[in-house]
């Protein structure tokens, strides 16, 4: 499939990688696990304090089939439980674990080379226990994404009439997304084997369904991997590095043509299925190995650092621990995200720990931190011509910006996709995308 950029976006100079090299973390001495995505859904944890346990361990489990279990990161003694501030500002029940410097695994890992003979259901319930989470938005544990539906869906598709869709296509996702990530181009390069095993349990569960990798106009792939894909019927799309090709909505819409029914409807209901390369090589993790989710590949770039390097970092690190740790960082930061310069949120605190969902870290020095702009809207129109909504977002951050939420709402707020171009693009640097977060935030409370 030859290279394809219909929607409107921003193009970025590129950015410096250090190596293609994932590198170890040290191992923290604690980590906080929060066992849920917000106080509302949490799992209910398994161990109890002054218990010890160990890397691998289960510490935190629920019924609930969105819920994915929570596994102890490190080897040591269970300190506390209690709530935990998360990026977003909630606090969040967690289980706090002080490290006894061992980092003894709970079963000793050995890969299956038979995996792909195991029924399908097991390797469901494999993929289950393991706590795999594929990140969003939404983020979801995998193997929902997966698993054949059980009842009809309680929203009208589009001819009125409800239905529960089929997945006929898998998206896998091998595009950093935006400036300061790296880690799915390190995974293509590094874990050629793992995408191809990967590739093997996803055509084992869905049957049919038809798979699709997706790669950036850099993200060359190595011959044997290209023919071995090509054995396999997967197909090779390769988009132009214009920005947000790599956002879940505008990547379903360029392979296939298919448009998420927003703002209530996902990929699944139009047959789609995402899964992150860097999601790919933790299910195998999970079905070969039968290794918990008990790290993250993330990229950490900014404060002074020359270019974007990436660790592999236990889940649970408390950022602050983590900026005391990484040597590559060359100045004292006073800003972090979490998550891409574009779509990441600028955390009120440091102690917050690294999760599931955390692909990236930016780091700013005060010289390199950049501030909003309190001064109004000059209809420049700027945002609008870069919108790949198609949205007027200049209209809808004055909504908000004015607690005009409803009016938002019926100019179609709950169909931006978040991307953040408009707020970088905007001359007088307003801060539409936290504008437009906030004004959505407040209609899902009423």
């Amino acid at each position: 499939m030859g290279p394809k950029a219909s929607f409107r976006g921003v193009s970025f100079p590129p950015q410096k990688v250090s190596n293609p090299a994932i590198e170890d973390a040290p191992l923290p001495q604690r980590v906080v696990l929060p066992l849920g995505e917000d106080r509302d859904r949490v799992c209910q944890p398994v161990v109890e304090v002054g218990e010890q346990v160990k890397t691998g361990q289960l510490v935190g489990q629920s019924a609930d089939f969105l819920l994915a279990p929570v596994h102890s990161s490190i080897s040591g003694r269970v300190t506390d439980i209690r709530p935990w501030f998360d990026q977003k500002g909630g606090e969040v029940l967690s289980v706090i674990v002080e490290s006894d410097g061992i980092d003894s695994w709970q079963e000793e890992l050995r890969s299956d080379e038979r995996f792909l003979e195991r029924a399908t259901v097991q390797i469901l319930a494999d993929l289950k226990a393991s706590g795999v989470v594929e990140i969003g938005p939404p983020a979801m544990p995998l193997h929902a994404k997966f698993a054949q539906p059980e009842r009809p869906k309680e929203f009208l598709f589009l001819v009125g009439i409800p239905r529960a869709k089929m997945v006929d296509t898998v998206i896998i996702n091998g595009i950093d997304a935006e400036p300061g990530m790296a880690t799915k181009k390190a995974i293509l390069q590094k874990n050629s084997s793992e995408i191809l095993a990967g590739i093997k349990i996803i055509q084992k569960l869905l049957g049919s369904a038809r798979v699709v990798l997706a790669v950036g106009s850099n993200g060359s792939l190595n011959s044997p991997l290209t023919s071995e894909l090509a054995g396999l019927g997967v197909r090779v799309f390769q988009g132009k590095d214009k920005y947000p090709l790599g956002l879940n909505p505008i990547l379903i819409k360029c392979v296939t043509g298919r448009e998420i029914p927003l703002p209530d409807g996902s990929e699944q209901d139009i047959g789609v299925a995402v899964v992150d390369a860097v999601t790919l090589v933790h299910l195998v993790e999970a079905v070969r190995d039968r290794k918990p989710q008990v790290e993250k590949v993330v990229s950490v770039s900014g404060a002074g650092m020359s270019a974007v390097k990436n660790f592999k970092v236990r889940l649970g690190t408390v950022i602050s621990d983590l900026v005391e740790q990484l040597e590559v960082l060359k100045g004292e930061p006073v800003k972090v995200i979490a998550g891409g310069a574009m779509t990441g949120d600028a955390l009120f605190s440091a102690d917050i720990p690294v999760t599931k969902e955390t692909d990236a870290l930016v780091f700013q020095t005060a010289g390199e931190a950049k501030s909003f702009s309190p001064d109004a809207c000059i209809n420049c129109g700027m945002c609008v011509r870069h919108c790949p909504a198609k949205l007027l977002p200049n209209e809808l951050s004055k909504y908000c910006e004015f607690s005009m939420f409803e009016e938002a709402r019926d100019e179609y707020l709950l169909h931006c996709i978040e991307c953040g171009i408009c707020a970088y693009v905007c001359p007088e640097k307003r801060p539409m995308l936290h504008l437009m977060r906030y004004g959505k935030r407040e209609l899902s409370l009423v």
